[in-house]
């Protein structure tokens, strides 16, 4: 009995939900389960999102193969058993969020922390997620759906880089060391959830932690298990080489595995700080000279030193980081922006409320601005054009000598082919990258094959856009209903980057789900996909047409029924040549009303007619009209009459390979003769 239920593909899972002696649950036997209970599971099951679904009084927890990944180890003893019981650890803070969504009342949480035990330890954890309301048959509150998505590494994440900031900006505060690293423990003491405790071991200075038990090599994060907790040493590097300043030593937390992220964090904390170290030290040293030329020998050197660091770099925010310490030393600036020109418009990459950011726009211009206020922008230039601008600022007026124009006009170039650099570079990862996602994604969501019931022949193909960055949301699908008519699909979410071919999967398996367990016209499928895409919370529009074919009782002819929303028109090729584009007036996009009233539109087909369905990328071009494109499809598939539906895929997709300018899927299912 419960190998009918759909418990999912991955075998683990099945074995897991057949494992589980569901007649000594609150749920009971799968044969007993409601409709509105099997429909929610096979929609969990078939999507990537993790979803788990707590039914009845106790609510019991069923769930899905992503949710397995979110829970460690309390899978699978997890199913079946009542969701206070599973996360007894945190359900003093759970409990109050289920009671709301029972009460009818939809719960929704961004980044909320909880304390996990999911792997033989508590572990701090952050989730965004919706706790829905989930009805019965009768229409009454029976349990609640949570969608959730877990974001502990973007929390993480980003108030590590909050406290790096921090840190970064010591290195612009022009004092004593000693003072200097005051403040650094200041600004270390603010983040406990990564430290509990923090010390600064510098020569001659005082200390509250332990010293490393032995000594540290260059980027090594030394661990030890104490009676006071997990303590960490990391050697604080000096910026711009020398010996070290002296150890950076911390009590790690209990809640946080010690993973690679955690010991780079630890890395960059000390490298942070011994940024700052390093720039308080060269200042005081610059401040004690007092001969002329030796000063201006060391900003040279330091000018050399800022040069051959950033070829180094790769990041924009590593170039700031090198002239923040370069301009520190060097000019004695207070702030530095840079001011990086895209598309015409004007970004800003550092303090937006420093000083120099109100002459960055002038730069541009191609000539350097000195304001009255302490404050100068110098362009970058990359060959005969303006990438951007440098900005400093001083807590003063400041009058430039020609040592500093040369020194900035030195800066500025050093800068501008970092800049050109770190650009090219990016771009070249972000084609990798998109081309490794298209190819995933593709994979998973779009390739599927083609039924071929006894009396139709179907072919489908995908073909991505020539350029890799237009990967996007087309797709087509093609199955057997449960009643055993031929449904045909072909669509297109708006948009082209991973959010839409991501969005796409999503409408892709709810009209799957839909087409295939209600016995509806296809008007009522796709009014049925726009309430689902309304009440599951899928931010998406995509055109599509949902189509069937039937034979007529008593005839040897066949039906195509279709509904069209706000799709290309279906192109129907007969045995004798005749090609014929079923224009009717689309109705809304998907998504854009859930209320709508879709139509049904029919047409005969002979046999030996083939129907082609498609999406816009096959008739687009630049320079032409869509009626020019539909003119041109028209004409090239009526050179495949009587030919097979593969013969027609492959001949309209040979003819638009390599230049198309958006994805292309295409469907063709033929009558047999």
């Amino acid at each position: 009995m419960v190998a009918r239920l759909p418990f999912g593909t991955a075998a683990d899972l099945r074995r897991a939900y057949e494992d589980v002696d569901w007649s000594a649950t609150a749920v009971g036997h799968p044969d007993s389960w409601p409709r509105a209970l099997r429909r929610a599971l096979e929609l969990a099951l078939e999507t990537r999102f993790a979803i788990v679904i707590c039914w009845g009084p106790d609510l019991e927890m069923l769930y899905n193969q992503a949710y397995v990944e979110m829970i460690g180890d309390k899978h699978p003893a997890a199913l079946g058993r009542p969701v206070r019981d599973v996360f007894a650890e945190a359900w003093d803070d759970l409990a109050p969020l289920f009671a709301q969504a029972r009460s009818g009342e939809a719960v929704w949480f961004e980044d909320m922390p909880v304390v996990m035990d999911r792997h033989g330890h508590p572990e701090e954890t952050y989730f965004t997620f919706s706790y829905s309301p989930v009805r019965d048959d009768r229409g009454e509150i029976a349990g609640v759906m949570d969608i959730a998505a877990e974001t502990t590494r973007q929390v993480q994440d980003h108030r590590r880089l909050e406290l790096l900031t921090r840190l970064g900006d010591l290195a612009s505060e022009l004092q004593p060391p000693v003072e200097l690293a005051r403040k650094a423990l200041d600004v270390l003491s603010t983040a406990p959830l990564d430290l509990p405790a923090v010390d600064l071991q510098l020569p001659g200075g005082p200390t509250t932690l332990p010293s490393p038990p032995a000594p540290l090599s260059p980027r090594q994060v030394l661990v030890e298990d104490t009676a006071d907790g997990r303590l960490a040493w990391v050697r604080i590097p000096a910026a711009l080489g020398g010996e070290s300043p002296g150890v950076l030593a911390a009590r790690l937390s209990e809640l946080v595995p010690l993973d690679a992220a955690y010991r780079d964090f630890l890395r960059l904390t000390a490298a942070t700080v011994g940024d700052a170290l390093s720039a308080a030290a060269s200042y005081e040293a610059e401040r004690r000279r007092a001969d002329l030329q030796e000063w201006q020998a060391q900003r040279l050197a330091g000018l050399v030193a800022v040069a051959q660091a950033l070829p180094t770099v790769d990041t924009e925010d590593d170039v700031l980081r090198v002239l923040g310490r370069g301009a520190s030393g060097l000019l004695g600036a207070d702030g530095i922006v840079l001011g990086l020109l895209e598309d015409g418009a004007l970004r800003v990459r550092g303090d937006e409320r420093d000083p120099a950011v109100g002459a960055l726009g002038a730069a541009l211009r191609g000539t350097a601005v000195v304001s009255d206020d302490g404050a100068t922008a110098w362009p970058l230039w990359v060959g005969d054009r303006v990438i951007g601008a440098l900005g400093l600022s001083w807590r003063g007026p400041r009058d430039l000598s020609a040592e500093d124009t040369d020194l900035l006009t030195a800066l500025a170039a050093s800068t501008a082919q970092a800049l050109d650099r770190v650009r090219a570079t990016q771009a070249e990862r972000t084609a990798a990258a998109a081309v490794r996602t298209m190819a995933e994604t593709l994979q998973r969501s779009l390739l599927t094959s083609a039924p071929q019931p006894e009396h139709l022949e179907t072919a489908v193909r995908y073909l991505p856009a020539a350029e890799h960055a237009q990967v996007g949301g087309d797709w087509h699908d093609a199955f057997l209903t449960a009643a055993g008519a031929a449904c045909l699909v072909i669509g297109d979410v708006t948009g082209h980057d991973q959010d839409a071919a991501a969005a796409m999967g999503q409408v892709r398996n709810l009209l799957r789900g839909i087409g295939y367990s209600l016995e509806v016209s296809p008007a009522a499928a796709l009014s049925a996909l726009d309430r689902a895409m309304r009440d599951l919370g899928v931010g998406a529009l995509a055109t599509g047409i949902l189509a069937t074919v039937e034979p007529l009782e008593g005839s040897s002819t066949w039906r195509l029924r279709w509904s069209n929303a706000g799709h290309m028109p279906p192109l129907v090729v007969d045995p004798d040549g005749t090609v014929e584009l079923l224009r009717t007036t689309p109705d809304l996009l998907l998504g854009l009303e859930a209320g709508f009233v879709r139509a049904d539109h029919v047409h005969g087909l002979a046999p030996g007619a083939t129907v082609l369905l498609y999406t816009d990328g096959l008739v687009e071009r630049r320079g032409a009209s869509l009626d020019e494109g539909l003119a041109w499809l028209a004409q090239t598939a009526g050179k495949f009459a009587g030919s097979g539906p593969e013969e027609l895929c492959d001949g309209v997709l040979q003819l638009v390979d390599g230049h198309a300018e958006d994805d292309v899927a295409v469907l063709a299912v033929r009558v047999r003769p």
